[in-house]
């Protein structure tokens, strides 16, 4: 028997926002999306799609667009950084294709973003910009906005960031901690033309692969973008930003003598870049519940755990998320049902989420070893795990791209599946004790009319 239908808020128009309002729209529920922003325009740079993301992309009919617009990778290179010498690296088209029976893309975030705002529109999604969100009722639900418009729902979705305004209603006797690292994300887009014009960087536009430089207290990720019409160029390394500012600046002269010991790669590189900019490395602390104390306000994404970006999961996991709240409503038949299944979100979904975190931040620490016996280590085990097909017999690899029980874990996961697995068989259990109960009451009258009987 199918679900019921519900009006369903969503805040926050990003990857998860969009994600959601989509799967659930598709599900016939009406869903208005909120957005603080005066506009909805391209932000950000590159983003690295994996295949458990791009399978839910495809379900959600997107996947079309999404892969005229990006970049099919060969591979990832991991390389030294004082001369770019070739640690190891992992096969990516078409072994993850053959793998997991999806490809690991390369796109910048807003032409992702755009594609979803647009298929979101498609299919009915109401979207509201302006409508920055002054407070929560999660006993409502409502959600009201700066100008004191109030809006209903049997369901609010957070899907607002690492600075959640929702999560307040989730959280309601403290603020969730936000940590940050020692480094900085430093982002920026070099354009395809320029790069061209380099006899040693004209390799790196033309090639559809991505390169990892990773050395002491840094490492370096690029790729092409927009079919080599832009490189993404992106460096981690200390320095200090508060959490949520995406537009400070870093000085151009402070990258050049960071990496001037590096591979002159490097700053070739960073010789064509017209500005960049930093964010911080943030990352959520681990919240015992995403949902609200009535079971009508949930968090998705960032909002409930943000994440370091060394593993390139956090938007996979957003989209994973959106996927597991619309399969999770789907189950309820009256409004009483949400409150169950929101929480069933959570116990579905935290404890891989926070694995991945755990890995990510884990991650920015293997790549960031000095010279010495333990870099030696590391780069001897990405050598030997640098093969063609991933097997148990090559070895923990600290490059969890081609660790060959991490990647069949992380890649080949499958959000509908999970859930649909979860609750079936929690269905089947909840039949079950209903079963042995009706069974337990009838028996012994079955019981005493027979020794009636008999009598």
């Amino acid at each position: 028997m199918p679900g019921a239908t519900f009006d369903v808020i969503v805040v926050g128009a990003g990857i998860a926002g969009l994600a959601a309002s989509i799967a659930l729209t598709e599900k016939e529920h009406r869903v208005t999306v909120l957005d603080a922003a005066p506009a909805l325009s391209e932000i950000g740079a590159g983003i690295q799609v994996p295949p458990n993301s791009v399978k839910l992309l495809k379900r959600l009919g997107v996947f079309d667009e999404i892969a005229k617009l990006a970049t099919w990778p060969q591979c990832i290179s991991i390389k030294r950084w004082t001369d770019g010498t070739e640690i190891g690296s992992t096969p990516l088209y078409p072994a993850m294709e053959e793998n997991y029976g999806y490809p690991y893309l390369l796109i910048h975030r807003g032409d992702l973003h755009k594609v979803l705002l647009n298929k979101a529109v498609e299919v009915g999604v109401t979207i509201k910009i302006k409508s920055f969100v002054t407070s929560v009722d999660e006993q409502e639900p409502s959600v009201t906005v700066t100008d004191g418009t109030k809006y209903k729902a049997d369901l609010v979705i957070g899907a607002d960031g690492v600075k959640s305004r929702v999560r307040r209603a989730v959280i309601t006797d403290r603020e969730a901690e936000i940590a940050t690292e020692s480094t900085c994300i430093y982002r920026t887009i070099i354009t395809g033309e320029k790069m061209l014009s380099d006899p040693v960087l004209r390799p790196f536009i033309e090639a559809a692969k991505a390169t990892f430089w990773v050395g002491p207290k840094s490492h370096v990720v690029a790729y092409p973008i927009r079919h080599g019409a832009q490189y993404n160029f992106v460096m981690c390394h200390p320095g200090s930003v508060p959490v949520g500012v995406q537009n400070e600046t870093a000085p151009l002269e402070e990258l050049r003598m960071f990496y001037k010991d590096w591979d002159p790669t490097i700053t070739r590189l960073i010789n064509l870049v017209p500005e960049c900019l930093k964010w911080a490395n943030a990352e959520l602390e681990k919240l015992e519940t995403w949902t609200s104390k009535s079971g009508r306000v949930v968090l998705v994404g960032d909002a409930s755990h943000a994440m370091t970006p060394h593993m390139a999961q956090g938007a996979a996991m957003a989209i994973e998320d959106a996927v597991a709240v619309t399969e999770c409503l789907s189950r309820a038949k009256r409004p009483e049902d949400i409150p169950q299944l929101m929480k069933d979100v959570g116990k579905i979904r935290r404890d891989r989420c926070y694995l991945i975190a755990d890995s990510a931040r884990a991650t920015g620490l293997t790549w960031h070893l000095p010279d010495g016996p333990e870099q030696q280590r590391r780069d001897e085990a990405i050598k030997r795990g640098s093969k063609p097909k991933v097997s148990v017999e090559m070895g923990v690899n600290p490059n969890k791209w081609s660790d060959p029980n991490f990647q069949p874990w992380m890649f080949g996961y499958d959000a509908f599946s999970e859930v649909s697995s979860d609750l079936g068989a929690r269905e089947l259990q909840d039949r079950a004790t209903d079963c042995h109960s009706f069974l337990d009451e009838l028996l012994p009258r079955q019981a005493f009319c027979y020794y009636r009987v008999i009598d």
